[in-house]
């Protein structure tokens, strides 16, 4: 269902522009034809249309093979209510009209190669459309040519056409879908991969905690001053904390933690958390909070935002060498194309809220720049970072259907968290933030 809305309505501007033409075209058609045939023909096919859109949009997530088949049968309405004005002009005796209908057939035709459906059926049932099409037209003019040589090669001429635009079709479908199982098995590839980088980091760091544990147990056994031991017990413990923290967040960069998502103002929850950041920035760095004067409605965990905010502002702290400044920024952004993140997804154009942190310290290299969010990725020396803070930022941010927007130079590094403005139609919650008010931690 999702490949059969991506073919016909994905490519906005095409749609656009198709639906817009089509509609002046019936304006036109009703002046010289005088009668309001045209009209009839436009708003059928524009309501052939919208039922075939909001049939997918409504069983896209929920598809099961009959609401595949339903669609398909619902978009063969929607060329029948396009394609028969077309096919009444080819018939007439104007030669202007058949001249109008044969451009407009060799149009669709070309539009349905351009489209390669996937479904089989699908594909072979246009082709006969476009078959049957084609006999009407020709035989209702067959009476004007001359002779059996004449006929002949006009219907081999129509053979010939409707074959080769059959062959298009299904060379089309056959190419994009090869081409979509290359990517997918890339894609495969890559998640394998990170999946190894991913397993080899866990082993590392576990490794690293166990035997911090298991040397102060063991010590533990050997200790006989009471203070000595419950020291060896407390380190014990502080690394069972540390292997903790490590899974939780896998969780969230794996989308696996719980959430506790509600509706609240940006600008309020950030309001919270830059108070801890206050405690986390040292005196030798400015700290900035550019706030936005209006409301920024979203829906996200806070206490998540807060573990993800503050990670942001510890790399970016680590990144700045001497004086410097962070910036901590609220504001709405609009999107009127896709954005490709930095955590290689896409966000579709719209209205979102970015919750920035921006830093003056020596940038992401470019050769880096598309490895940061992957977790265990760090250019921090050994034991200074486990490289899973912007892979959990990441992954919060993608649990909130949002994206990262990573912009870095030289000149310093800008990281934004885009998630979905909501409608102000649930209530927006007032408190600071969960986290700082004795709420749920992350994960619990």
């Amino acid at each position: 269902m999702q490949l059969l809305y991506d073919v016909e309505y994905g490519v906005r501007r095409e749609l656009i522009v198709r639906l817009v033409a089509v509609f002046f075209g019936a304006v036109l058609l009703c002046f010289y034809v005088g009668n309001l045939l045209p009209a009839a023909w436009c708003a059928g096919y524009f309501l052939a249309h919208a039922l075939h859109c909001r049939y997918i949009v409504v069983h896209r997530e929920i598809a099961q093979p009959h609401h595949v088949m339903i669609a398909g049968l619902s978009y063969l309405v929607v060329v029948v209510a396009f394609m028969w004005l077309p096919v009444h002009f080819s018939m007439n005796e104007a030669p202007e009209k058949i001249a109008l209908g044969a451009i407009l057939m060799g149009s669709t035709m070309v539009y349905q190669i351009r489209r390669g459906d996937r479904i089989l059926w699908l594909a072979w049932a246009q082709i006969a459309l476009f078959g049957v099409f084609l006999l009407l037209t020709v035989g209702s003019h067959m009476d004007d040519f001359d002779g059996y040589f004449a006929k002949l090669g006009v219907l081999i001429v129509v053979v010939v056409a409707l074959a080769y635009t059959a062959l298009a079709m299904l060379f089309t479908r056959t190419s994009r879908m090869t081409l979509e199982e290359t990517a997918e098995r890339l894609a495969q590839d890559q998640k394998m991969s990170a999946i190894g980088r991913l397993a080899g980091g866990v082993a590392h760091d576990f490794n690293n905690i166990l035997t911090v544990v298991q040397g102060n147990l063991e010590l533990y056994h050997l200790m006989t001053d009471r203070a000595e031991r419950d020291a060896a017990v407390e380190e014990a413990q502080a690394a069972a904390k540390r292997a903790e923290a490590v899974v939780q967040q896998l969780l969230v960069y794996a989308r696996k933690a719980p959430t506790r998502a509600r509706v609240l103002d940006a600008n309020v929850a950030v309001d919270g958390i830059v108070s801890l950041v206050n405690t986390l920035v040292p005196a030798r760095i400015e700290k900035v909070h550019l706030r936005h004067p209006g409301r920024l409605p979203v829906k996200l965990d806070d206490a998540q935002l807060t573990t993800a905010v503050l990670n942001l502002v510890k790399n970016s702290v680590d990144a700045i060498e001497g004086n410097g400044s962070v910036e901590i920024i609220t504001s709405e952004e609009r999107l009127t194309e896709e954005l490709a993140t930095g955590d290689g997804h896409a966000l579709p154009p719209g209205r979102y809220v970015s919750i920035a942190v921006a830093d003056t310290g020596a940038g992401i290299p470019g050769d880096v720049l598309p490895m940061v969010a992957e977790p265990f990725f760090t250019t921090k020396p050994p034991g200074m970072g486990t490289g899973l803070g912007l892979s959990m930022v990441a992954g919060f941010v993608r649990s909130a259907h949002g994206g990262l927007k990573i912009e870095s130079s030289d000149k310093g590094t800008r990281i934004a968290m885009l998630f979905p403005l909501v409608s102000l139609q649930e209530p927006v919650g007032q408190t600071s933030n969960a986290a700082l008010e004795g709420g749920v931690p992350v994960g619990e």
